[in-house]
């Protein structure tokens, strides 16, 4: 089901080139303001990412133009955002907890994962509970870090290119569901 989501959005941007997007009955905008960086992120992709085929949560990724391949919005040296919604009823806070740490463990392999273990728990403690239609915006910053905000309220501001890095990994990296990325990346070109 989500081949056929994922696949059926992916084509819808690249034919038309980024527009709004309606993932899972969310409204994902064309173009965003971000506090630091103006209105120039446009929509590259959004897809819904499925666990245990239930929609997990639905996901947005919005690029300055300049961005145009994966390398280079992997390099740490452009703004990005990640809008996430989720889908799911209900997530305690310790299964919210458990599904990030496992994700950063994924997507960061044993050695990365040691040089940013701290902030990792850091970003653990952000979150509580999930709830179905809870907003969590990942705004990344290159000279500030890592702003995040849940429900549109100020939850935690994390530096470290590495660690954004990793992060971006979970949804951009090789490990991340390749409809997923796919889906995701659609405004960029191939590396």
């Amino acid at each position: 089901m989500f081949l056929t989501r994922g696949l059926a959005l992916w084509l819808l941007l690249v034919s038309f080139g980024a527009q709004a997007a309606n993932i899972a009955g969310h409204e994902f905008a064309e173009r965003i303001n971000v506090p630091g960086v103006g209105s120039n992120l446009r929509l590259s992709g959004a897809a819904t990412l499925d666990r245990n085929f239930v929609p997990f949560y639905a996901a947005a990724l919005y690029l300055p133009a300049s961005v145009r391949s994966l390398d280079q919005l992997q390099s740490g040296l452009s703004p990005y955002r990640v809008t996430l919604v989720w889908q799911i009823p209900e997530l305690d806070d310790e299964h919210v907890d458990d599904y990030w740490r496992k994700a950063f463990a994924e997507a960061a392999g044993p050695a990365r994962l040691s040089r940013i273990k701290a902030n990792v728990e850091r970003f653990v403690d952000v979150f509580g509970a999930a709830r179905h239609g809870q907003v969590v915006l990942f705004d990344y910053i290159p000279d500030a870090g890592m702003r995040i905000f849940v429900d549109d309220k100020p939850a935690g501001q994390l530096a470290g290119v590495e660690f954004n890095t990793v992060l971006l990994s979970i949804w951009l990296g090789d490990k991340a569901p390749r409809d997923f990325r796919t889906a995701l990346t659609a405004g960029l070109s191939p590396n």
